[in-house]
């Protein structure tokens, strides 16, 4: 098998490494994967990389550097001659995580690798992931499940000031089962917990992205700043907590994109069965809505069909109101 690990330092060195700060460009995440760098399937197919890389698509300049370390372009995806695939995916898609799940699961268990052989050399690459998907899911919310949430549960416990889980997290938690892999862990953190939540963390590295930039964080974030990236080497199967301060003063939740929507802190944090805090599902939906700027993704397009049935009609009425203010023409509003 090709030195994957040698061709993760190349990518690193000639792109730049993102994470070590200061840059607006390289390497955010990189990791092997596909089918062929499970050993039992590898004749099937070429290892992969997976390749997060800002920023997103890759620059013109970026797409040079790749092809003078050998990089051949193949569609989507580049070839390199030594005998590898590298596979630049939409970081916020969700592919990533989706794809080390399925790949855990063939390592794992070699009658699942079997059986992805088989789908393999019938349907190809797309169709033999599909058909083991909801194994690959059913493996990671079985080994993995609420892990990630108790560690980082755990470093969070002796913060005074209210904090909860967002995002996909949140919605599990709500549910109370792993409906996906998830890349990171969403946070929500009262704005004026920073200096403790400083000291709480203080094993972690901290980096807060500011104008495009990572920074180390070492001090209070101001409006409109938000996020601190959390990374710890024991924090299990995710890449990082996704830290979002979030304004919770005088007993009130406010939309950080809109401070004019708001929830009773008392509603907006829930209570898992396990004792975990977590966001209100109408809340989560909200941010859902549109991420970015964009209609939403296609995996929060399937978070809505599955939290949608579970909402009270006060929490439907809430987000109906809310989406209504701030996006009057969304496509959710139909079936609230």
């Amino acid at each position: 098998m090709p030195d994957l690990n040698a061709a993760i330092h190349d990518l690193k060195t000639a792109l730049g490494d993102y994470l070590a700060g200061g840059r607006r460009e390289g390497v955010f995440h990189v990791q092997p994967g596909g089918p062929g760098s499970v050993p039992a399937l590898a004749d099937l197919d070429v290892p992969e990389l997976h390749l997060d890389v800002l920023p997103e698509p890759p620059s013109e300049e970026q797409r040079r550097t790749l092809e003078a370390l050998g990089y051949v372009p193949d569609g989507a995806a580049y070839l390199h001659p030594a005998g590898w695939r590298l596979v630049l995916p939409d970081h916020s898609s969700g592919w990533r995580a989706g794809q080390e799940a399925l790949r855990t699961l063939l390592l794992d268990d070699e009658t699942a690798a079997a059986r992805y052989s088989q789908a393999f050399l019938v349907h190809g690459r797309q169709g033999a992931d599909e058909a083991l998907r909801p194994e690959a899911t059913a493996h990671y919310a079985q080994t993995v499940g609420f892990r990630p949430a108790q560690f980082a549960a755990q470093a969070l416990a002796g913060l005074d000031d209210p904090w909860m889980f967002a995002g996909g997290v949140a919605l599990d938690l709500h549910l109370g089962a792993v409906a996906r892999p998830h890349d990171d862990l969403d946070v929500a953190v009262a704005r004026g917990a920073q200096s403790q939540l400083l000291g709480l963390l203080a094993p972690w590295k901290l980096d807060a992205p500011q104008d495009g930039l990572y920074r180390p964080w070492t001090a209070p974030l101001e409006p409109p700043l938000h996020q601190i990236h959390a990374r710890h080497p024991d924090l299990p199967d995710v890449l990082m907590l996704d830290l979002l301060l979030t304004d919770m003063g005088a007993g009130l939740w406010q939309y950080r994109r809109d401070p004019g929507v708001t929830l009773p802190l008392d509603e907006a944090r829930r209570w898992s069965a396990s004792g975990m805090p977590y966001l209100a599902p109408q809340a989560v939906l909200l941010f859902k809505a549109a991420t970015g700027g964009r209609e939403p993704r296609g995996k929060d397009a399937l978070d809505f069909g599955r939290v949608r049935p579970t909402l009270t009609l006060q929490a439907a009425d809430w987000l109906r109101t809310a989406l209504e203010r701030v996006h009057p023409q969304h496509e959710w509003l139909a079936q609230l």
